[in-house]
């Protein structure tokens, strides 16, 4: 009799502490490390005056930018413990983001951003080589690329003052195209022009699957995809 029952309990107790220990894998993955802080610009007002409503007519090109204010592109969903228990957000960032932006006049006419999503990073490497062959999969598809569909009328700009904007362009991403809506700001700097976009993603309108972590920790199906880019001409 007492042979059955301690055979019973190691197979009560094997589930369990599996359960225990996949969970806290979970919880370590999710709870352990820092989210970066939302893409932003910084207003200033110690530009001067003279450097207000300069010709931003040309050719503008997407470069490093400075250290305190980077170019920088990446992702932000929302991670979540099976039954609600935890949630965090997880975030991956690149600087590694070229583009160009066309401006005739008060008008951008052309813009055009791509994004090497294989050079992602976040707080977890394991994370990290998850998304290489799942979910973005991006030794599949390294490149993510934003194209600007409709003209955007610009301001006389006040260097320093940051404005907001509406635009509507194609998104690439994990091989499908899309049409989005992106919200903009914008701002004049001492060296060129920043912009930070920010655009909505719901993953499987780019037949992404959001990826699980042994069934514990799941991602949202919907999250953000953020582009800081500094322009000079």
């Amino acid at each position: 009799m007492k042979a059955f029952v301690k055979r019973n309990i190691r197979w009560i107790l094997i589930p369990v502490l599996g359960v225990i220990v996949v969970g806290g894998a979970g919880f370590y993955w999710m709870l352990s490390g820092t989210s970066a802080a939302p893409l932003a610009l910084r207003a200033s007002t110690s530009l001067s005056a003279a450097a207000s409503g300069s010709d931003l007519s040309g050719h503008w090109t997407v470069v490093a930018g400075p250290v305190d204010e980077p170019t920088t592109a990446g992702y932000r969903v929302v991670e979540k413990v099976v039954g609600g228990l935890a949630s965090d957000t997880a975030t991956g960032r690149t600087g590694d983001v070229t583009g160009s932006v066309t401006v005739v006049g008060q008008q951008v006419t052309a813009a055009n951003f791509a994004v090497n999503m294989a050079t992602l990073k976040s707080d977890k490497s394991l994370r990290d080589t998850v998304l290489k062959t799942n979910a973005i999969e991006t030794n599949k598809y390294p490149t993510a690329e934003f194209t600007l569909a409709n003209p955007i009328v610009l301001p006389n700009m006040v260097a320093g003052k940051i404005y907001a904007a509406k635009a509507r362009g194609t998104l690439r991403l994990h091989g499908f195209s899309k049409r989005v809506n992106v919200t903009l700001q914008y701002q004049e700097t001492k060296t060129g022009i920043v912009l930070l976009a920010d655009m909505p993603i719901t993953m499987a309108s780019y037949s992404i699957k959001a990826p699980s972590i042994a069934g514990v920790v799941a991602v949202e199906n919907h999250g953000s995809f953020e582009l800081r880019a500094n322009l000079v001409k």
